[in-house]
């Protein structure tokens, strides 16, 4: 990657002003950096703005770590002698800029993925798959949206075949300044369910929000749509390119019978027009076997080979807690601690009483965040889902959690079987007491409660 002073200018629409004393008025710039701590010689520096920190207040360390130069918002006086630094009104959308007309120079395949959930999943699935037949990048943990999708554009070189980028949203419009910043030519969209409620209100929304990826791409695109999603499969109507489903529930492209349970995850026959495979997914659930279908999908449309794409999917490794099974003794945990919301706690309590068959069930559950103005409800709603398992006991963890136990009861569960815990330290305190040998527990909350320290902690007993 290199850049000049007149690419950033071009690209953002800023005003370089050097200070006295530059050494290169006109600086080859050899990357971008949000970060001090990381920042190499011969980057730009864009200072972001965060809840904790501004970085226009490490302006001056990162000339003094070897910036190039640094995009500012503010006047220059008290920059070091000689720091070039590009004025610009919005550094954060200046990224976005830069990130588009570098990926511009560029021939990488994009393919886009997003939903309400399964987005890295099957970002990752489709990586480990197009990695058989390309080069291929993808999305690191989280950086999925107006900061990371910009970075990830950014780290791409001319030796990359296909990038897979994650799309998250908060909003109407921040998936479509995405797709205005990756240019995708395969969209995936995985499923449309309560979550982001807080911000958008209703589903129908949120389907809107997800829609702008496939209204973007180009007349010569492709979106690969989940058929069993209502929504998901109404936005095929925004597509001006070609429309491919995938589904378990009824007759798409892709799809797959003979679905089974198996210790180390599951077995299913995918069917793809008149080809047909035996594949295994070392991950459980019927919906990571949906996830795994976008995959073929995408692999398809790429053209690769269906025999190479399962052997893919056989050897890949799933992503860290989500239904992440760790063995404690004879205690087996299902860490499904990245996030939550109602559409995934069901998910994860299939996979528990399909695992945990003949077994006693526990399961944890903390606040399913992000969920708006209908949340005490969507909680009810979870618990009463639960009174229809063979739950041995619900443990409700944290604030906001305790309306889960509420829903059960009012089912019909035993009030024996629901306990709820203000904290995470009580949560493991009471469940090291709770499980017995044989026992296979649920534990599963909102990214902020970072509950997998009570998996860590249950660990340590």
């Amino acid at each position: 990657m290199k850049f000049t002073l007149n690419d950033i200018v071009n690209a953002t629409g800023g005003l370089v002003v050097t200070r006295p004393g530059a050494r290169d008025p006109k600086p080859v710039i050899s990357g971008i950096s949000t970060d001090t701590r990381t920042l190499q010689a011969g980057d730009l520096f864009v200072p972001l703005r965060g809840p904790r920190a501004d970085g226009h207040d490490f302006i001056a360390d990162a000339f003094q770590r070897g910036a190039a130069a640094a995009l500012t918002t503010r006047p220059t006086n008290g920059l070091p002698s000689g720091a070039v630094v590009i004025r610009v009104d919005d550094p954060l959308r200046a990224l976005g800029q830069i990130a588009r007309a570098y990926r511009r120079t560029l021939t990488v395949t994009v393919v886009g993925v997003t939903g309400s959930v399964g987005k890295t999943t099957t970002t990752k699935l489709c990586a480990a798959v197009l990695a058989r037949a390309f080069t291929v990048a993808s999305t690191a943990e989280v950086w999925n949206a107006e900061i990371g999708v910009p970075l990830t554009l950014l780290g791409l070189g001319p030796q990359h075949q296909v990038a897979v980028i994650e799309m998250a949203m908060r909003g109407l419009g921040q998936i479509t300044e995405l797709v205005a910043m990756a240019a995708p030519s395969v969209g995936v969209v995985t499923c449309i369910s309560d979550v982001h409620l807080e911000y958008l209100g209703s589903r129908e929304n949120v389907a809107r929000a997800k829609g702008e990826l496939v209204a973007g791409l180009p007349d010569d695109g492709a979106a690969i749509l989940n058929r069993d999603d209502e929504l998901v499969g109404g936005l095929a109507r925004l597509c001006r390119g070609r429309v491919v489903t995938y589904g378990l529930a009824g007759p798409a492209d892709v799809r797959a019978d003979q679905i089974r349970f198996e210790p180390a995850g599951m077995a299913f026959r995918v069917l793809a027009g008149p080809k047909r495979a035996e594949a295994r997914l070392p991950a459980w659930g019927q919906h990571n076997v949906a996830n795994a279908l976008a995959a073929t999908a995408v692999g398809l449309e790429l053209g690769m080979d269906l025999d190479a794409i399962v052997a893919a999917m056989a050897e890949w490794t799933p992503p860290a807690k989500r239904l992440q099974p760790v063995q404690l003794g004879t205690v087996l945990v299902i860490n499904d601690t990245y996030n939550s919301s109602p559409a995934s706690v069901r998910a994860a309590l299939d996979v528990l009483e399909h695992v945990g068959q003949g077994r006693r069930l526990v399961v944890a559950l903390g606040e399913m965040r992000e969920l708006g103005a209908g949340s005490p409800q969507l909680h009810r709603d979870v618990g009463r889902d639960l009174a229809h398992r063979k739950i041995a006991l619900v443990l409700t963890v944290g604030p906001g959690a305790e309306v889960i136990g509420e829903g059960a009861a009012a089912a019909g569960v035993a009030p024996g079987c629901i306990e709820h815990v203000p904290t995470i330290e009580e949560a493991t305190t009471r469940l090291r007491t709770i499980l017995r040998a044989g026992d296979v527990v649920l534990i599963k909350g909102s990214r902020v409660l970072q509950m997998e320290r009570i998996v860590a902690a249950l660990a340590q007993t």
